[in-house]
């Protein structure tokens, strides 16, 4: 009888715990786990990212202390590639964080670092063939490449989705 009465209150004090949500390591939902664990990676992914752009920036800097010495046309082209390589790293990361914090692909965010990548191409192939002068198919291929990536990204911004809903109601 005593061993009755004491398993009718535990149950009774399980019942209760669980009316005022007070059982800390009840049963979860799957979705909740998914969802719980993947705000760790992110948070981890973006400490990742931060260390990263730290090193780069370090690299960068590094490098340019090097070859400030060699201030003729090569050595300035190279701090200039190195310093417009650290940028498109800058806008890649910041694309991959906004996709961490949004859970979706912008296009537009994604156009960004493409555009600096080109532009960062056009001025080193500039810079090192000033000298010979660079030939015009590379120029129109540029020219090319840019106004395309430019006008992909101004219909990814004008045709967003959230734009399209606004747009309905």
């Amino acid at each position: 009888m005593d061993v009755t009465l004491n398993a009718m209150k535990s149950i009774e004090k399980r019942d209760e715990e669980e009316r005022e949500g007070g059982r800390p390591l009840g049963p979860m939902h799957p979705k909740k786990i998914f969802f719980m664990t993947q705000e760790v990676m992110v948070n981890i992914m973006i400490v990742y990212i931060v260390v990263v752009l730290a090193v780069g920036l370090g690299k960068t800097l590094w490098d340019a202390r090097q070859l400030m010495h060699l201030m003729d046309g090569e050595g300035f082209t190279q701090v200039v590639a190195e310093v417009l390589s650290f940028l498109v790293m800058i806008e890649l990361f910041r694309g991959f964080v906004e996709f961490f914090s949004t859970q979706r692909i912008r296009l537009h965010s994604m156009m960004d670092p493409a555009i600096l990548f080109v532009v960062r191409e056009v001025m080193i192939t500039l810079y090192r063939e000033e000298q010979r002068g660079t030939p015009w198919q590379t120029l129109m291929g540029f020219a090319f490449l840019l106004l395309s990536l430019g006008v992909i990204r101004s219909l990814a911004v004008h045709f967003t989705p959230d734009r399209r809903q606004e747009q309905v109601e």
